[in-house]
């Protein structure tokens, strides 16, 4: 088993190395590599399910350094469970789609292999984060998650768009980040160890209290917030649609949104009671918020984008209230149909040459039938209808939060009452009616095979990936540990149970949305603006996104920015005044000093050669050479000399 799961890891890592070196000299720029890739560890984790199926765990270390005498030796490793091997499966299969889909959809794009390269290094981080055999190991795989998401986000950072999004996705994720290195911290000062074994067993004897264990448990899930995109970190996820869209549906579906969800459910045993609550109510919040937002968006990117984040507070809401196994079915459910979306809205997107207003479409389902159809399953799944997947998952977190926080399930009732809601309107706008665009409309057509086929197969698993009767049970899904939070064991024992009251709740919520959506956007499509006048303010306030950007930015970038300009302004008119003063200051004295040296001492130096030379020129006119000449000089002078003799 341990050669399988290396070939799950190398796979796309050899991907990535041959085709970011040579993919634009290979046949297709490499896209058949990369698919290849990915298929091996798809067909590697489906072998991983299936012997994990039975109960088996798996776990291999090797040492990597000691620190010193700080603490026990630092590994890394690998560790195979039920949660392991369903992450590797939704994550592989995933991406192995959207690798497929990015065939057709990304045709024609200059920089196609390279395109390829990185949707490689995604799959990689992705499968190393689950993969991971501790803690320390994990956040590798972590930080390699968010690297990736930058290059793929930022992907067509010609543009300004794409560039800021890729940017306020790498920052605001790295803020989150920051919790997870502090809780690393005071999860190895408590424990002296990353091992997720001796971790849970100084949380199970006790040997890992307060203030530790609450500080290490909000420092998870600060990371988780900051990756999953919960309030109030949400605000990246949005932007993120800047980039390509099957990006976005690898991203919102199998790969950075889900690795909060998996952190909260791998390291579920360290998390106390308060912990738990805190998580909770931030997902209930963060569920109800983004589906109001989603009501008031046109771009059907942006709708979806909304709509990950309220499935995703869903998913923490589970976690927190107890219902491990109910959070974590919800990911792997959601991961199909949101899959299924994103994949289709860029297939409306290919058909209608980039168009993502959905004012501009409608009527699109005669042209698009099978991303129509197949979309239609990606809604009801989403709206919790019975029999589909979405309707198992999403039951179960409302049991959970029935049993435990009565007060957010009926949060979690009025978020599933506007999922179903929003995502008739989408639907309804884009496929359904008369063309409100007849340009977009008129040449709208189905991609080829590469296109339809991850449609086609997200539909079949949109529906039958949350039967019972297919083996899911909470021992598949379940943290790898026996050991449970003191006050949640309880309600962590569901067992994917349904509460008679809460279903009949549930689909009621889901059917209410469902007709209500289709009456306002469908039938009473005439009177909308008549219908929407009295909830103006509100509306207003969704579409706004109930100013959360212009609130960033007015209490962080703007008082960011003033304090950066503060640096700039004492940097270059104090420090670099202080220097360029000293360096005038020196310059000055430099050339006062070659004054006086140019002057001064070159020229006394010069006046005494010329002296010398004067003089010596006058003294080399008396050697001649002559002997007559020297005799009459010397007559001469004795001449004088005894004149003057005389005189005196």
């Amino acid at each position: 088993m341990l050669t399988v799961a290396l070939a799950i890891l190398a796979a796309p890592l050899v991907g990535f190395v041959l085709q970011y070196a040579w993919g634009p000299r290979l046949w297709r720029q490499g896209d058949w590599l990369t698919l290849l890739a990915i298929g091996v560890s798809l067909v590697g984790s489906g072998v991983v399910l299936a012997d994990v199926w039975g109960g088996a765990t798996y776990r291999w270390t090797w040492e990597w350094f000691t620190p010193g005498a700080v603490g026990s030796a630092l590994s890394i490793g690998i560790a195979i469970d039920g949660l392991t091997a369903v992450m590797l499966c939704v994550v592989s299969l995933v991406a192995f789609l959207v690798h497929l889909f990015s065939m057709g959809y990304m045709h024609g794009d200059p920089k196609y292999p390279l395109f390829f390269a990185w949707l490689q290094m995604f799959s990689f981080s992705m499968l190393v984060l689950v993969l991971a055999g501790n803690l320390l190991h994990l956040f590798m795989g972590w930080e390699l998650v968010g690297l990736c998401s930058y290059k793929l986000i930022g992907f067509w950072s010609e543009r300004p768009a794409p560039a800021n999004a890729a940017r306020k996705a790498f920052l605001t994720t790295r803020i989150g980040d920051l919790g997870m290195m502090v809780a690393l911290m005071a999860i190895y000062a408590a424990v002296g160890s990353f091992e997720f074994d001796r971790i849970f067993e100084a949380v199970e004897q006790r040997a890992f209290d307060d203030p530790w264990l609450m500080l290490a448990g909000l420092g998870l899930f600060a990371a988780a917030v900051g990756k999953s995109a919960q309030l109030p970190l949400h605000v990246w996820l949005p932007d993120a649609m800047e980039g390509p869209t099957p990006v976005s549906a690898l991203i919102h579906a199998a790969t950075m949104v889900a690795a909060g969800v998996y952190l909260v459910g791998r390291m579920v045993p360290l998390l106390s009671p308060e912990v738990l609550a805190v998580i909770a109510v931030i997902g209930a919040v963060t569920a109800l918020m983004a589906g109001l937002i989603a009501l008031a968006q046109d771009d059907i990117k942006k709708v979806l984008a909304y709509s990950t984040v309220s499935q995703l507070g869903y998913m923490f809401l589970g976690l927190g209230v107890g219902a491990w196994h109910a959070g974590l079915f919800h990911l792997t459910t959601h991961a199909f149909f949101k899959a299924l979306m994103f994949l289709g809205s860029g297939s409306v997107i290919h058909a209608c040459h980039h168009e993502q207003d959905m004012r501009k479409m409608g009527g699109l389902l005669r042209r698009l039938p099978v991303t129509g159809g197949t979309f239609a399953v990606g809604v009801l799944a989403i709206a919790g209808a019975p029999f589909l997947s979405g309707f198992y998952s999403k039951d179960a977190i409302l049991s959970g939060a029935w049993n435990r926080f009565p007060l957010l399930f009926w949060i979690g009732l009025a978020a599933a009452v506007l999922t179903a809601f929003y995502m008739t309107r989408l639907y309804v706008l884009t496929f359904l009616g008369r063309p409100r665009d007849e340009h977009v409309h008129a040449h709208a057509h189905e991609g080829g095979l590469s296109m339809t086929l991850p449609l086609l197969v997200l539909a079949v698993l949109s529906v039958v990936a949350g039967w019972p009767f297919l083996g899911w049970d909470a021992a598949l899904l379940a943290p790898p540990t026996h050991l449970r939070v003191e006050g949640v064991a309880t309600v962590g024992d569901l067992h994917f149970e349904h509460d008679g009251t809460v279903m009949v709740l549930a689909i009621a919520a889901g059917l209410v949305g469902l007709v209500a959506g289709y009456a306002v956007f469908g039938r009473l499509a005439h009177r909308l603006d008549a219908l929407k006048a009295p909830f103006r303010g509100l509306e207003r306030a969704f579409a706004r996104k109930f100013w959360f950007d212009e609130l960033y930015r007015e209490v962080v970038l703007r008082p960011a920015y003033g304090l950066a300009a503060w640096f700039t302004a004492t940097d270059q008119r104090g420090v670099d005044g202080v220097v360029n003063a000293v360096g005038r200051g020196g310059t000055r004295g430099a050339r006062v000093s070659a004054f006086v040296d140019r002057v001064v001492v070159d020229g006394l130096v010069r006046l005494t050669g010329a002296v010398c030379q004067f003089l010596g020129a006058g003294v080399s006119l008396l050697q001649s050479g002559r002997v007559r000449l020297y005799l009459g000089v010397s007559v001469g002078a004795l001449a004088v000399i005894l004149l003057l003799e005389g005189l005196s």
